[in-house]
């Protein structure tokens, strides 16, 4: 495969083929990221009017909105090392157009940021985002309830809902189907064991899983969480308290900070052009890696330099959630090593 591969890449691997080959890969693999890279640089802000200030209000009100959900902190929008951004949003603006009651959508230019955020150190945590099973018991009458699926327009949903998309945390709702499929119902939300529920969450597609009872379905309803995620579980109290905790956790392993570090990975199960087009797309579709080379080729093994965010530990990180590499043990000198899987 090495030999046909060379010969191949140095021959026909212009870029447009490069495009398509990587393109038809990408369609085939049935991967799918949480977000866009597009939709984590868009907001929807009020604007006051159509006057020019108004506009440059509603501007740096949406790059405000743009900061908390790309660096992962809460208080981005208050952080004076950011206000430079938050200043000149208008120079970052790509497009905006008006949206019903008195919005604006703005999309910014989401690199430009992203290369601002990284020679200022600040943190970047991409659209490589967990998924989180959201199975929520809400308490309707003294001594029962229901538990909220993606068909529900009760007041609390909607305030999660909304808090999700402000920290670009993907939730997933049940539907009445699965629920009744995995014999979840408001007592066993209640009273189930997480270790049940976090098995739940991988057969359905999920990294985590946000556990509530509430008492209401009034947007601020008192809900008791229990957040699921690897080997890690967290308690929490609030309304909205579940999802920005786990956006803070998520955040706190997955956004890279400083500038770019060279790490050479070797990739083995690379057995043909369909293999490695796909996997060098994935590679640079990643956000927290800049640049993507190919070193050398050895049977099925790919050797790969990335200039990437964070170094060798937010790399493992990052790729432990997709799960399309697996980790081997570190060959000569330290490289890190990983095994594609179909």
């Amino acid at each position: 495969m090495a030999q046909y591969l060379r010969r191949f890449l140095k021959r026909n691997f212009r870029p447009a083929a490069i495009v398509w080959v990587c393109v038809a890969c990408l369609c085939g693999s049935g991967a799918a990221l949480a977000l866009t890279r597009a939709e984590m640089y868009q907001a929807t802000t009020p604007v006051t009017d159509r006057s020019e200030a108004a506009q440059t209000a509603a501007f740096q009100n949406a790059m405000k909105t743009v900061l908390i959900r790309v660096t992962g902190r809460r208080n981005a929008d208050e952080d004076p090392a950011l206000s430079p951004l938050v200043s000149n949003a208008r120079r970052y603006v790509q497009q905006y157009r008006a949206a019903p009651d008195s919005q604006l959508w703005v999309t910014f230019d989401g690199a430009a940021i992203e290369r601002w955020l990284t020679q200022k150190s600040q943190p970047l945590w991409g659209h490589e985002r967990p998924t989180t099973l959201m199975l929520l018991a809400v308490q309707t009458t003294a001594q029962g309830g229901s538990v909220i699926t993606t068909d529900d327009t009760s007041d609390l949903k909607s305030a999660i809902d909304g808090a999700a998309a402000a920290r670009g945390l993907p939730l997933v709702w049940p539907s009445a189907a699965e629920l009744q499929k995995f014999h979840i119902d408001f007592a066993t939300v209640n009273g189930g064991s997480p270790s049940t529920f976090t098995d739940i969450a991988r057969r359905m597609g999920s990294d985590g899983v946000l556990i509530g009872r509430a008492s209401g379905a009034a947007a601020n309803a008192n809900v008791r969480w229990t957040h699921q995620f690897q080997d890690r579980s967290s308690e929490y109290s609030g309304a909205l308290e579940g999802v920005n905790r786990a956006a803070d956790m998520y955040a706190g392993l997955f956004a890279a900070s400083g500038g770019l570090v060279p790490v050479n990975i070797e990739v083995s199960g690379v057995n043909d052009l369909r293999d490695f087009a796909g996997l060098e797309s994935y590679l640079e579709s990643l956000t927290f890696i800049s640049h993507v080379s190919v070193e050398s080729l050895s049977g099925d093994t790919v050797r790969f330099r990335l200039s990437t965010r964070g170094g060798v530990d937010s790399l493992q990180r990052a790729l432990s959630l997709n799960g399309r590499l697996t980790p081997a043990a570190a060959g000569e000198n330290g490289i890190q090593r990983f095994q594609l899987r179909r």
